[in-house]
């Protein structure tokens, strides 16, 4: 009976969501997390002011689904060269450079918003440009983590840096509308562009650290912060410097199946979420502005524990696993959604967002430390690609399926998509083992 209890003990420790400060003791994430918060706060001011600067200047949903459309393409277009140029001159510089060409066009967009120069157009370029700047940040950011923390604290960074970007993601939009209302879109912008700012200086404190992280991989290897990675495979492709990414993506079983979950994971959720919710809100809730509110912000709620939970999972011994269990569960939960009612749904997004978090926080842990440092940019720009390269086919399928079938269509559509791309990542044991 002793040891039984005992047993449980251990595992309830195990699994109890907790947050691991340690990684804030390395000066160099110390810097690269404050830099993720600050930018991740302001990009919601962004997200708000859009549609009222669009307004303003006398255009409408059409106009504003255009803009956000070229951005989500822009953003896409440079993801893969965000990896590239990771490996080749290092993500430190990248990350700077990303962070200089968003202040450059947000600034912009303030003086089209104060001036109404260029109206339309002008707006439609820089934020094209924002996107651009987008699109070369988060693969530098994967990449360059896994050479500021030693191998032991790595999943608890991944996990801290989960937990405070979904609290920016929260606080931010409350900030953002409270701005706009009581002084104007141009302000909200300017705030934005101070935001990119900061964390361009929280990324040049980085030093000589960001300077390491951005050697070569052959003197870089010799001397980093972390031990060599594991190789993803039985066999050892990802060993030697010499491979290439083409022929890593030949070889490595591991990637070859995380590509093919993640691509199939996010078939749907973009529109689900920008599509399907908004329209199950309106038409089987009639909860209106405040019930959608409600429900986004129950996935981010649930998200941000998903972060403290992820940090929490260390000790597992199979995190492969796991992920995909609370993938499993992910997909379980998107499906509830339409048919348990308003506080039903408030429930069931809580979860979907705490494993949706658990999933990504573990799985791109994995990838890290089963990738050699001169290819991780790639193999993490090849990630991104996979979960954002259908997201406009997604918004425009969901819009005919709701109009064909139902909102609640939908979301059954993705949680088989989810359900089917986890339950292929649980079958595989080169993720499942891991």
């Amino acid at each position: 009976m002793a040891e039984a209890t005992t047993a449980a003990t251990s595992i309830t420790r195990r699994f109890r969501p907790q947050l691991s400060f340690a990684p804030l003791r390395t000066r160099g994430y110390r810097l690269l997390f404050a830099a993720e918060l600050i930018s991740v706060f302001g990009d919601a001011f962004h997200t708000v002011a859009l549609p009222f600067l669009v307004y303003q200047l006398g255009g409408g949903a059409r106009d504003l689904g255009l803009l956000v459309a070229g951005y989500g393409l822009c953003r896409l277009v440079t993801t893969p060269l965000g990896g590239i140029f990771s490996d080749r001159i290092g993500p430190w510089p990248v990350m700077l450079i990303s962070d200089l060409i968003r202040v450059l066009f947000t600034a912009g967009i303030v003086v089209v918003a104060v001036t109404e120069a260029g109206g339309m157009f002008a707006v439609a370029v820089l934020v094209a440009g924002t996107g651009l700047g987008a699109g070369l940040f988060q693969p530098a950011a994967y990449a360059i983590t896994p050479r500021l923390l030693p191998a032991e604290q790595l999943q608890a960074g991944n996990g801290l840096h989960s937990t405070a970007t979904f609290a920016a993601g929260m606080i931010g939009p409350g900030a953002a509308g409270l701005v706009v209302i009581a002084l104007s879109p141009a302000v909200a912008f300017g705030v934005d562009a101070v935001t990119f700012a900061v964390s361009a200086a929280c990324l040049a404190m980085i030093g000589s650290v960001g300077r390491a992280a951005a050697m070569p991989v052959a003197a870089a290897t010799g001397g980093g912060t972390s031990p060599p990675p594991a190789a993803a495979d039985p066999t050892p492709p990802l060993a030697g410097p010499e491979i290439g990414f083409w022929q890593l993506l030949r070889e490595s079983a591991l990637l070859r199946t995380v590509l093919l979950v993640t691509a199939i994971a996010n078939l749907t959720v973009g529109g689900m979420v920008r599509v399907g919710l908004p329209s199950l809100n309106n038409d089987d809730f009639a909860a209106g502005a405040g019930g959608l509110g409600g429900l986004l912000a129950a996935f981010t709620a649930g998200s941000l524990v998903g972060g403290l939970c992820s940090a929490g999972l260390t000790g597992l011994p199979r995190r492969g696993s796991t992920a995909m269990v609370s993938g499993l569960v992910l997909g379980v939960a998107v499906a509830l959604v339409p048919f348990a009612g308003y506080l039903g749904a408030v429930v069931a997004l809580s979860v979907a967002g705490l494993a949706s978090t658990v999933t990504n926080v573990l799985v791109i842990t994995i990838v890290q430390q089963s990738t050699a440092p001169h290819l991780l940019g790639r193999v993490m720009s090849a990630i991104v690609f996979a979960a954002l390269s259908l997201f406009p086919l997604s918004t425009i399928a969901a819009g005919l399926v709701i109009e064909a079938y139902g909102s609640a269509a939908v979301f059954l559509a993705t949680a088989a998509a989810l359900v089917a791309a986890f339950g292929y990542g649980f079958a595989r044991r080169e993720l499942r083992q891991r």
